[in-house]
């Protein structure tokens, strides 16, 4: 008598369970019409940068079109051509909605590398440009 009740228990337990996963699972349901990935402009400006002078690194982020209020995090990774190491990593200042920038001078002549680590909306963008420093 004491295993047929508990395998009612246990039945009615897996019931229930299964009924509640089901009816949470519709409610997490989304429509992928809904959800836009994040785009991510990165600029570099002055676009012909000088060594030793101040080159401004710059994100634009948004989503379906209009620019993205609230930015979880943004750092900008930074790297000479050459260097297979000691990449730099700077967290970007906001300077208006959904633009992002990091001021910084580079001493040495050559080519670099960045890529701008961006989370915003729930969705992860690393666009990556290439741009010269030249000698003065």
């Amino acid at each position: 008598m004491m295993k047929k009740a508990s395998a009612g228990l246990v039945l009615a337990g897996l019931l229930l369970l299964t009924a509640c996963q089901s009816s949470s699972m519709d409610d997490m349901a989304m429509n992928p019409n809904d959800m836009k990935m994040i785009d991510v402009d990165l600029q570099v400006n002055p676009e012909l940068p000088k060594t030793d002078e101040c080159v401004t690194l710059q994100a634009t982020i948004s989503q379906d079109g209009k620019r993205v209020k609230k930015v979880s995090d943004i750092t900008f990774e930074i790297w000479k051509e050459d260097q297979t190491s000691e990449h730099i990593k700077v967290k970007a200042a906001k300077k208006e909605a959904g633009v992002y920038v990091v001021e910084k001078k580079f001493p040495t002549a050559g080519t670099y590398n960045v890529t701008a680590h961006t989370t915003a909306s729930g969705f992860h963008a690393m666009p990556n440009k290439q741009f010269q420093i030249s000698g003065n």
